[in-house]
């Protein structure tokens, strides 16, 4: 049976729309389309690689307007700098609502705000349009990860009961671009970069196989950044690039409770799971770790 493509504008070209490009090598039955970028010589580049990779056929679009009324394109990737986004989808929005838009879909790298106000907006535009969207977490689909869930859930769990505590830490070896290190354009630096990561995993492994995604709800979230984190001694050559660097250490610790799974081995004493999430500006790297018990299981 023949399968039609889901036909993907990109909205940005600068660093991660470059890796997204690159990760559609490995997906079916979908294709890179349309590009915009403020930048014309950027969004050129973009598009001609992504024709070069056979990943198209792709064309650069002078404007937003221009992008979302093309009849090639099916879902909006939204990769444009943290301060844009808001914006792009209200365009977005209201392109669709007003029938010059037939975009179906929206796709938004994280976070999707600055802000938990931005964020919220940005959600509540795409569910007013009737667009298609979703969580889309990566990491849970890593072979380590799944593995260890299982191993824990198979074998140590009917022996010790449930895990009620998952650690799990985020690190990069970024900021990829200078805006990152101004403030008021990134908004929440490493924390609300990367903390998703961490956070999902560790409810991704104190969930029940088979259980809903809703069997875990988030109860409290803690937060404490450190100053720690020095660019200038780290990277010498890189810091001269940037503006005044942000040397934050971001560290968090998010409580989960459980509403009908029970923590201990006794279905009488519900109580609560702890996923504990640590986000830092270092090399490419991610570890998580599960404890059951009262006999410890650890991933």
């Amino acid at each position: 049976m023949t399968v039609a493509p889901l036909r993907i504008g990109f909205v940005g070209s600068g660093f991660i729309a470059k890796f997204h490009a690159k990760s559609f090598q490995s997906v079916r039955h979908a294709q890179i389309t349309g590009v915009y970028s403020p930048t014309a010589a950027n969004r050129e580049a973009l598009a001609q690689a992504v024709n070069d990779a056979e990943l198209g056929p792709c064309r650069a679009h002078p404007d937003l307007e221009s992008l979302l009324a093309a009849p090639d394109v099916d879902a909006i990737w939204l990769l444009a700098p943290n301060d844009q986004r808001l914006e792009v989808m209200r365009a977005i929005h209201a392109a669709v609502k007003s029938g010059r838009s037939k975009v179906r879909a929206i796709a938004c790298e994280k976070p999707l705000g600055r802000t938990l106000a931005e964020a919220r907006e940005v959600l509540r535009l795409a569910q007013d349009a009737g667009l298609a969207h979703g969580y889309l977490e990566n990491q849970v689909f890593a072979s380590a990860v799944e593995r260890g869930k299982e191993i824990i859930w198979r074998r140590a769990v009917p022996a010790s009961g449930r895990p009620y505590l998952a650690r799990a830490a985020e690190e990069h070896s970024g900021p990829h671009e200078p805006w990152f290190w101004q403030g008021a354009r990134q908004g929440g630096g490493v924390m609300s970069d990367m903390m998703c990561h961490s956070v999902e995993v560790g409810r991704f492994l104190l969930t029940a196989p088979n259980a809903a995604r809703s069997s875990l709800t988030v109860k409290a979230v803690q937060g404490s950044v450190g100053l720690s984190f020095d660019i200038e001694s780290q990277r010498p050559a890189r810091s001269s690039q940037l503006a005044p660097p942000n040397p934050a250490q971001s560290r968090s610790q998010v409580c989960f409770a459980l509403s009908q799974v029970p923590i201990f081995t006794s279905a009488a004493q519900p109580g609560v799971a702890h996923c504990r999430s640590q986000a830092q500006p270092a090399s490419h790297s991610s570890a998580c770790k599960s404890q059951a018990q009262p006999a410890a299981g650890v991933l």
